[in-house]
């Protein structure tokens, strides 16, 4: 989906081929692609460098496999990081983290801190000289000031010897419009033939239609389950489940009575331990209500997933890719971003805003408690009510018994059997706060932020481009920045460092105001400028059609805590 005109792609493959499609896919659709997966660390970095590449990405950082040591001897100008590894690199020769900021929050940025610092103590110089002067010229003894001294530069690299700060992100951010999590679901996972039948026809009989299939998917997976069962899910590896975080999977079975946890056997001894823990902690009747199935082909995870009515994430290390195949499902995830500094607890968090907007807060909570009563909310509020039709091909039904009007307008096609006495169709209708996310999540999943793969990409180009231009232009240290007539907007009535509050929600509320005033003046100037770039910090990417853009979750994330 790259602009070839604007972007040449070398895919340097350091794993052996393994025969996948998705390798092939790579090998096909990469504008040159090298396998050098049995090379010596110096041929490669020599390849590279031959290549003339601009910026080389890192796709594995601290993982099983990687060759860091190639990013060590820089091949290239600029390298960056994606993806691969969830965290700081915490290494000199990696400049820049693709992220968004809600993984990687300003405030536990390197530079962004160090900047907003400088500026604040060369606020409270500047004001110093001023009453000086104006003591000095009130007395007759003015005399000339020496010049400011050059600002220091940053390279990147770490001081032992510096006030460190509350900062964990060495790399400076390529901060992504809506989420730096990509995908491609619009393109490789569309539904089954009877739904796709049913895209140009009329909304709610395409609701009408998933919810029939979720319905006898449901049936057919957990028959034992009765209709009324609320079935919450997670789709993790089990290790990414702590005891905190079981915890409150049991409290939330335990105020919930008609709820369900449903977990893989991801791998299958975590079963048995779980269930003893269960038993242990809570007892016999809470712990028969977690629900434990095989781990399924790719294409039937992503479809089965709709069957579940919620998914409960992780929260030390969240779903990352699962949080992505569920809410393509539509079923909506409950998360909780729960360390600022810990990128990998914050990735569900991301994707869900980019799934559903300033709407996110309803998925997204600030603590434990908010995470267990919204999750018993969900469930206890849940309604199940149920229609009977005759199929569309069948004479017109008895005016009682007779489905609504918009129904009727869009008949159904045969996704559930008719009973053989009464050749009805029973069609089971959900609601509830969690059937409202669903609703929407699925109705406007071709619209979302999420599942634009193009408008992702184009954005990531503005993102690269910028940190390339940089390069060229030599102008990619940290410099100070004129802090003249800015007095007011950079005031903090209770401390000297915004980055050094201890309320959590204030020195949020600080930042908010800095970044949001910062980019905004950028955009005065210019409205269409793709990119708000300090010198030495953070890029901003912005998105050319954005009602939504990144600057605006640091101020969203101050609600996450409000139930």
């Amino acid at each position: 989906m790259h602009d070839r005109r604007r972007v040449r792609v070398f895919c340097y493959a350091t794993t052996a081929a393994d025969g996948s499609a998705h390798r092939a896919k790579i090998e096909r659709e990469a504008g040159v692609f090298v396998a050098c997966a049995a090379w010596p660390t110096q041929r490669i970095v020599e390849r590279i460098a031959a290549d003339g590449i601009h910026v080389l990405v890192n796709l594995n950082g601290y993982t099983k496999g990687a060759r860091n040591e190639i990013f060590a001897a820089r091949p290239a100008p600029v390298l960056v990081a994606f993806m691969g590894f969830a965290g700081t690199l915490g290494a000199g020769w990696c400049d820049y983290v693709v992220a968004d900021p809600v993984v990687c929050p300003p405030w536990t940025v390197r530079s962004e801190v160090r900047a907003r610092r400088r500026r604040r103590q060369r606020m409270a110089g500047a004001q110093g000289t001023e009453r000086a002067q104006g003591t000095e010229r009130a007395q007759g003894t003015e005399r000339a000031q020496p010049p400011s001294p050059p600002p220091p530069l940053d390279f990147g690299e770490l001081d032992p010897e510096e006030d460190a700060g509350p900062w964990v992100y060495t790399e400076r951010m390529i901060y992504m419009p809506h989420t730096y999590f990509v995908n491609d679901h619009r393109q490789g996972f569309r539904e089954d033939d009877e739904l796709r039948a049913l895209a140009p026809a009329p909304g709610d009989a395409l609701w009408r239609a998933e919810q029939d299939a979720r319905h006898r998917m449901r049936r057919e997976l957990f028959p034992q389950l009765g209709d009324g069962v609320f079935i919450f899910a997670n789709f993790n590896q089990l290790y990414k489940i702590d005891p905190s975080l079981f915890r409150l999977w049991l409290r939330i079975l335990e105020r919930a009575p008609s709820a369900v946890i449903w977990l893989l056997r991801f791998p299958a001894a975590g079963e048995d331990h779980l269930r003893r823990v269960a038993r242990e902690w809570a007892g016999d009747a809470v712990a028969a209500r977690l629900v434990f199935t095989d781990v399924a082909p790719k294409h039937m995870h992503i479809k089965r997933g709709r069957i579940a009515d919620a998914f409960l994430d992780t929260t030390e290390c969240n779903a990352h890719t699962t949080a992505v195949d569920i809410l393509w499902s539509g079923t909506p995830v409950l998360t909780w971003p729960r360390h600022e500094h810990k990128l990998c607890s914050r990735v569900a968090a991301s994707v869900v805003c980019a799934a559903v907007g300033a709407d996110a807060g309803q998925m997204v909570v600030g603590d434990a408690e908010a995470y267990v009563d919204r999750a018993v909310r969900w469930a206890t509020e849940a309604t199940y009510t149920y229609e009977y039709a005759y199929p569309p091909a069948d004479p017109a039904p008895a005016p009682a018994l007779a489905p609504d009007a918009a129904l009727a307008a869009a008949p159904m096609r045969g996704i559930l059997e008719p009973d053989p006495q009464t050749g009805l169709v029973q069609h089971k209708l959900c609601g509830g706060p969690a059937m409202d996310l669903r609703f929407r999540l699925f109705m406007q999943r071709d619209q979302s932020r999420l599942f634009d793969t193009q408008r992702w990409t184009r954005n990531l180009e503005r993102g690269l481009e910028e940190a390339w231009r940089r390069w060229v232009a030599g102008d990619d240290d940290l410099i100070e920045e004129d802090c003249d007539g800015r007095d007011d907007r950079d005031d903090c009535d209770d401390c000297d460092d915004c980055d050094l509050i201890e309320d959590d929600v204030q020195r949020r509320v600080e930042w908010s105001r800095w970044i949001e005033d910062d980019i905004a003046e950028c955009l005065a100037k210019d409205p269409k400028a793709p990119v708000f770039a300090p010198p030495g910090r953070s890029i901003w990417v912005c998105d050319e059609d954005d009602a939504m853009p990144a600057q605006t979750w640091v101020r969203e994330m101050l609600a996450w805590n409000k139930d």
